[in-house]
This record gives structure tokens, C-alpha cells and sequence, in this order.
């Protein structure tokens, strides 16, 4: 059975574009950045539409374009937290989080992380740590 939740590898590829962005864009500002090869407009529109309707776009404003308005986007989630999506599709759940940062981090002995790396993961960890314990309280 196929989760229409998901995204299919095209709307991944527009996500991924706009979870690179600074902020919100319009279609025809996307357009101008998209290889266009790759991306027509209608193509464009038909997956904004899709993204909108599987809840990972949002509407944020309207840019106005000489006299005609065009609604800006941007993404209502993550990137983090659609790869949390796909995990538990997948049946990973948070119970798993210490084993997967492990996996990540080069557990598998394949991949050497350097100290500064060490430090900076350190770091990121002991904060998860603590928005755990605070959430607690």
C-alpha cells in the first residue's frame, strides 16, 4: 500500500530546493532558479499543489508581480523532521534515536570524525539532552 503522506523522489527534489532557501519564493522565482530543463512551470505548479495538499507547503504571503499577486511558499516542515517522517514509515521509532546518532556518527568504524567534529557533535547531543529533561519538567 502506497502512503500518499510520502513524498515521490520530484517533490523531494523541490524541497530539498527550498529547504536551501532563505525564505519564502514564489513559482515564478522558483522557475528562475530550477534547471530548466528539468522544470516547466506546469510541472512546477502540479507539485506546489501536491506538496500544499500533503501539508509540507504552506502559503506564506503574496508578491506582487506588476499588477497580478503570486502566492510566496515555503516549507511547513524540515528537513529533520521529514527524515523523522520517513524513519517511523519505516517503523523506526524514537527508541532508536541513540543507535541511529551512532550509525550516523561513524559507529560502523568505516568513517574517522575529527576532534572539531567530535566537539561540535558533543555539543549538539548534550542539547537534545537537556530540550529532553526540560521537556520533562
Amino acid at each position: 500500500m502506497k502512503n500518499n503522506k510520502l513524498m515521490t523522489p520530484r517533490e523531494e527534489d523541490l524541497m530539498n530546493f527550498l529547504w536551501n532557501q532563505k525564505g519564502p519564493m514564489a513559482i515564478t522565482e522558483m522557475i528562475e532558479f530550477l534547471d530548466k530543463e528539468k522544470w516547466n512551470q506546469v510541472t512546477l505548479f502540479r507539485i506546489v499543489k501536491k506538496l500544499l495538499d500533503k501539508g509540507y507547503l504552506e502559503i506564506y504571503g503574496l508578491k506582487r508581480n506588476n499588477t497580478q499577486y503570486a502566492r510566496k511558499f515555503i516549507p511547513s516542515l524540515t528537513k529533520e523532521e521529514y527524515a523523522a517522517v520517513l524513519l517511523s514509515e519505516r517503523g523506526i521509532e524514537s527508541n532508536s534515536l541513540a543507535s541511529i546518532a551512532l550509525a550516523m556518527l561513524g559507529g560502523n568504524k568505516r568513517k574517522k570524525i575529527c576532534e572539531d567534529e567530535k566537539d561540535y557533535l558533543i555539543h549538539e547531543l548534550e542539547n537534545i539532552i537537556k530540550q529532553i529533561r526540560d521537556q520533562g519538567e
